[in-house]
């Protein structure tokens, strides 16, 4: 644990032996939590599992006879996904914002192969199609979101290590850099909102037709 919380010998050294330690437990983060989840799909049993969130039969039936109000889901979403977000951005700035980047990666990751799994149980490869179809094309924009935020954690902790070594004479210029890299990682994001309040439920619509 020394060695993953302890930045100051790469940095010392010129290395990028500790952002490659990070990346790798990113790396792992997300294929451990992607089998966690295919793991506790099945330990639960497709009767329990079967029912949830997209894979629910009433809910499929409804969703494909039902005109999806774009901008009443956009505020929706919004209100669900933004606060997460904006709590990261402010965590980029601390020592808690790599740990954080990996936590909502490793959910990521556990929530995907759970989904996978239980759709597979249930409707063979055709619910392979069902997942991919419920993730596009907005985690296009969310994951490089959630991987950037996860460089720029490194990024900054890493450049606010190097500022107190100079006596602290960029410190402004490092939060600029954050503050102008978390807009537009803001801006990126709610893109991804868009789409999947407008472009997303038109997609599921139409691979809904083979269910």
């Amino acid at each position: 644990m020394g060695k993953l919380w302890n930045l100051r010998p790469s940095w010392q050294n010129g290395t990028s032996g500790t952002r490659t330690l990070w990346a790798r437990l990113m790396q792992g983060m997300l294929l451990l939590a992607f089998a966690a989840g295919i793991v506790m799909a099945n330990l639960m049993g497709r009767e329990a599992v079967s029912n949830a969130g997209i894979l629910n039969d009433y809910f499929i039936e409804k969703f494909q006879y039902t005109d999806i109000n774009g901008e009443n889901l956009f505020f929706y979403i919004l209100g669900e996904r933004v606060p997460l977000l904006l709590l990261l951005c402010l965590l980029v700035f601390t020592s808690l914002g790599v740990a954080a980047g990996v936590l909502v990666l490793g959910w990521q990751g556990f929530s995907i192969g759970f989904m996978l799994s239980t759709a597979i149980a249930k409707y063979g490869i055709k619910g392979i199609l069902l997942i991919l179809g419920g993730l596009f094309p907005q985690y296009l924009f969310y994951t490089p979101v959630y991987l950037f935020y996860c460089w720029l954690s490194l990024y900054l902790r890493r450049r606010f290590y190097l500022d107190r070594q100079e006596a602290g004479m960029g410190r402004k210029y490092i939060y600029l850099t954050g503050l102008v890299a978390v807009v537009g990682v803001i801006l990126v994001f709610i893109v991804g909102i868009f789409l999947e309040s407008y472009i997303n439920p038109v997609i599921l619509k139409k691979i809904l037709n083979f269910f």
